[in-house]
């Protein structure tokens, strides 16, 4: 009997494909065959002339192929693992990715485990055929293409930026690109205002955070708002306040003094996006290329201060990690608490350490967001260890209880739900089975003679459009089923967790790792004539109990 395959067909355009598809330019281009479109449709008609069933499209619009990390491409593999596709089907190899070694382990090891076929059309390669000889040239030849492409980029940019050319997609905050040359700077003298008067400031002794403390209570607008009002759409998801980091970073940059240097970061390779600092030795610099904001005497005020600043910052003995490091995060506005040393001396001349944490938002801001929600690592140890006691007493006490409680507290209002969908998957696994014995009819009739080619497409395309939306939707529901009965697991795996701390008396960062996801921490309030504050302990796999 002839096996009925499942297939996915996948669709990708990378970004350099794009910049040539009628999708970027306002023409058509001479071979529109890439588009994401045109790919399908030569897709579809395949999948229709073989005999095959379509279960799913996958697309990745604007995504490289050297990079694997791809939504479509992942949703496909997950699909395939499920045994929702046995045939994974590509227009050329070069869309599956350039990648040479792995195109060859997708091909050769991990489609074949999975139990799919692998077909690509333009190649004429098919992985249960016998021509397969040329996949690996193939594959080796985009490999090549896609390194050959990425010198030829960084060829262009260098020589630009070799020729002094600002290159940047954004111009510094203080600058514009000329109208004339968008490859040339000018001073933007609004913005050219504020960056003069962070340098005297600076020059004063002030520092990053007092500095951004000052333009945030003016209203001044940051660098990211201010470009999105003056040159933008008027809209910037960022909040519009001025932080120690970006304070920073304006008054130890050259650019204010009319150099400019570029090539400081790039990508490890071609198949790695990561971004690294490169040795001073790769920088292009140019001397004077600009008119400069920031005179030579003033930067070199400010650069001294940074610079004493610095070392006095290196001379501090380097920290050691917090309890609590990473765990914590403010309930008003998410940022992360950071935690600080800090020395309170008594009246007997004594003194004291202790750990406090606070709203990092807070002082990056210049203490111009939020506020500080400082906590002291000792009351929230206290309060960790008590919480953790409780629950592990409960559970040794009554431990059917406790779950059941968790349980109840978790699906009360799903109960309902899950039963209804079970009944639906039930439905639509019926309904997509039928379908699919459906299609193999059509095309037993279309052999037979006993409808017309006519007849045939449009039944099929019928047939397969309601296929292909019950299948969407049972997908769909599948998901929710496993979300609730992880739910079920996940309280399992924290009363185990809980249950080894009955009789814990120190607190220690293993301990925090195994049982906690996060900490919120709310601001201290008065109520009643007492000071208040709401702590809510998030646990790992349950959440907030």
């Amino acid at each position: 009997m002839k096996k009925l395959y499942k297939v996915g067909i996948y669709c990708r355009l990378s970004v350099d494909d794009a910049s040539n598809s009628a999708k970027a330019k306002n023409y058509i281009p001479a071979d529109e065959s890439v588009s994401i479109e045109n790919q399908y449709e030569l897709l579809s008609k395949f999948v229709m002339l073989n005999g095959w069933t379509e279960i799913k499209a996958y697309r990745d619009d604007g995504y490289s192929g050297g990079n694997f990390q791809r939504p479509g491409f992942l949703e496909m593999l997950e699909d395939a693992r499920h045994g929702l596709i046995n045939l994974i089907l590509v227009k050329d190899l070069s869309r599956l990715g350039r990648d040479f070694v792995e195109v060859g382990r997708y091909t050769d090891v991990i489609f074949p485990s999975l139990g799919c076929r692998f077909v690509s059309v333009l190649d004429c390669l098919d992985t249960e055929g016998d021509n397969t000889d040329m996949l690996h040239f193939r594959s080796l030849m985009n490999d090549y293409h896609l390194k050959d492409l990425s010198n030829k980029v960084k060829s262009v940019l260098h020589a630009k930026m070799r020729s002094g050319q600002y290159i940047a997609a954004y111009a510094p905050y203080g600058y514009r690109k000329s109208a004339e040359d968008r490859h040339r700077l000018v001073i933007d003298e609004e913005a050219a205002a504020v960056v003069r008067r962070m340098f005297e400031l600076r020059r004063g002794g002030m520092a990053y955070g007092k500095i951004a403390a000052v333009l945030n209570s003016e209203g001044i607008l940051s660098p990211r708002w201010y470009w999105a009002k003056r040159y933008g759409n008027g809209a910037c998801k960022c909040a519009n306040l001025w932080m120690y980091a970006t304070v920073k970073n304006i008054l130890t940059n050259e650019v204010y003094t009319g150099n400019l240097i570029q090539n400081q970061t790039g990508s490890r390779s071609y198949k790695d996006d990561t971004m690294i600092y490169k040795p001073e030795s790769e920088w292009i610099r140019h001397e004077a290329l600009h008119e400069a904001i920031i005179s030579p005497e003033v930067w070199n005020e400010v650069q001294a201060i940074n610079r004493e600043r610095t070392r006095l910052s290196a001379d501090n003995t380097p920290p050691k990690p917090f309890l609590f490091t990473g765990k914590l995060v403010c309930a008003d506005c998410k940022a992360p608490l950071q935690g600080n040393r800090e020395t309170q001396r008594r009246k007997n001349g004594t003194s004291k350490k202790y750990v406090s944490y606070f709203c990092s938002r807070y002082t990056a801001s210049g203490y111009g967001a939020c506020s500080r929600h400082t906590i002291y690592e000792m009351t929230l140890t206290e309060l960790v260890l008590s919480e953790i006691r409780a629950h592990a007493e409960a559970l040794e006490l009554d431990e059917a209880a406790m779950l059941d409680r968790l349980q109840a507290q978790r699906t009360a209002a799903d109960a309902e739900r899950q039963e209804s969908v079970r009944q639906e998957i039930g439905k639509l696994r019926r309904r997509v089975y039928e379908l699919e014995q459906m299609t193999v009819k059509l095309y037993e009739d279309k052999v037979c003679g006993s409808i017309s080619a006519a007849s045939f497409a449009v039944l099929l395309e019928k047939t397969e459009q309601e296929r292909r939306q019950r299948t969407d939707r049972l997908d769909t529901l599948l998901a929710e089923i496993r979300e609730y009965e992880q739910r079920a697991a996940d309280i399992q795996s924290w009363a185990a967790v809980v249950r080894k701390h009955l009789h814990i008396r120190e607190l220690d960062r293993e301990t925090v790792d195994e049982l906690i996801d996060r900490i919120e921490v709310g601001e201290k309030t008065v109520v009643d004539g007492k000071r208040v504050r709401d702590i809510r302990i998030f646990y790992r796999f349950i959440g907030n109990v």
